[in-house]
């Protein structure tokens, strides 16, 4: 896991060295190497940016960091679609720590919306969804979400906790 300071560093320093190989008389294939490192790094920073980190940060329950990292991604386009997926994965979970149920719910449609996402992930999304509808006041979205939810095979406990929290939120207010 490079940071995306020091990948840029490394690609800069691998162009600076494919352009004075030539002049150092160092030969064909390490001219080459250098220039394949630089441009193997150039493309793994576009299409897949920060996002290891990010979700790391994010498994470690430290958003500053996770959100630090989110923001130097300028052109999400220009990520591979599993890592746009996670990119809106990400956000959402960000988004919902902040309880903005808007940019939550936006950015969960949209991860969902692109797939390549593991089924733990798939459920998380689908229970923010679930939440906002029910902070909206929205009982029929929110049951609607649930059932799909109860559709994937979730193993993770804590996630299902939170399902039964909400199912029984749910109850009392119906």
């Amino acid at each position: 896991m490079i940071s995306p300071k020091l990948r840029i560093v490394l690609i800069v320093l691998f162009i600076i060295c494919g352009i004075i190989a030539p002049f150092a008389q160092l030969g064909s294939y390490v001219i080459f190497a250098f220039w394949a490192t630089a441009l193997i790094l150039l493309m793994g920073h576009f299409r897949h940016g920060p996002m290891l980190g990010i979700l790391v940060a994010l498994r470690k329950g430290n958003i500053p960091q996770a959100e630090k990292l989110i923001n130097t991604v300028k052109h999400p386009e220009w990520l591979s679609p599993r890592y746009q997926a996670y990119y809106q994965f990400a956000n959402a979970l960000v988004a919902s720590h902040h309880q903005d149920i808007d940019a939550t719910e936006k950015y969960s449609k949209t991860a969902l919306e692109l797939g390549y996402l593991h089924v733990k992930e798939k459920g998380i999304l689908l229970y923010n969804l679930a939440r906002v509808a029910f902070e909206r006041k929205d009982w029929e979205k929110a049951k609607t979400q649930l059932a799909e939810l109860k559709t994937l095979s979730v193993e993770d406990l804590h996630l299902k906790k939170r399902i039964e929290e909400l199912e029984q939120a749910l109850r009392k207010v119906a």
